[in-house]
């Protein structure tokens, strides 16, 4: 008996504009579902910018906002939570 997987849509999404980044961490240090990491690769000025990752740590994006108001630089463009 085959088994299908079951694909659920993403609720939430962060945006970050990884050229305005520089890595500081505070958002990643926030995120109540570890949702956020630094990334191995560096970005124009030679930081490594934070990713978004839907499927943290400790568990899926919840949009709670957090992220978007710890950081100073306003690289985490939008929060949105996505309706099914």
């Amino acid at each position: 008996m085959a088994s299908a997987l079951l694909q659920v849509a993403p609720q939430a999404h962060v945006e970050v504009n990884a050229e305005l980044c520089k890595g500081c961490d505070l958002c990643v240090v926030v995120c109540p579902q570890q949702n956020l990491r630094l990334s191995d690769r560096f970005n124009r000025m030679g930081y490594h910018p934070v990713e978004f990752d839907v499927h943290g740590r400790k568990g899926d994006c919840t949009a709670c906002g957090l992220c978007y108001w710890a950081c100073p630089d306003f690289a985490i463009v939008s929060v949105e939570r996505r309706r099914q």
